[in-house]
């Protein structure tokens, strides 16, 4: 995620699965209707899904190093969240909007 959040860009990581209720739920409610789809197909923000239908070890990886066991997990890099906004498993317009708001945001220098 770093190259992407280096060079401006927003990347948004879904992993979810077909058998997983909440992961449904959240795409049908919330990933998949405006405002956020709009702000997902945007310039400067890669969306990008990984499908735990099936155990994959790179989607493992990837969960427990965000410290996860399970989907669904969102989140949100950016300028202004290189280490990545992990949002709460049932998800909401806000807060999505939010975290894709945050990571926009340049951090401020330390020294300031």
């Amino acid at each position: 995620m770093v190259e992407a959040t280096a060079g401006q860009k927003i990347v948004f990581v879904d992993v979810s699965a077909a058998w997983c209720l909440t992961c449904k739920v959240n795409e049908l409610t919330v990933l998949d209707r405006a405002p956020v789809i709009d702000q997902l197909r945007s310039t400067g923000v890669e969306a990008m899904r990984a499908d735990w239908t099936r155990p994959d070890s790179i989607v493992a990886a990837y969960l427990q190093s965000s410290g996860r066991f399970g989907v669904p997990l969102d989140v949100v890099y950016g300028p202004g969240a290189s280490n990545g906004i992990a949002l709460p498993e049932l998800l909401t317009q806000q807060a999505v909007m939010d975290a894709l708001r945050r990571a926009r945001a340049k951090r401020r220098a330390a020294a300031q």
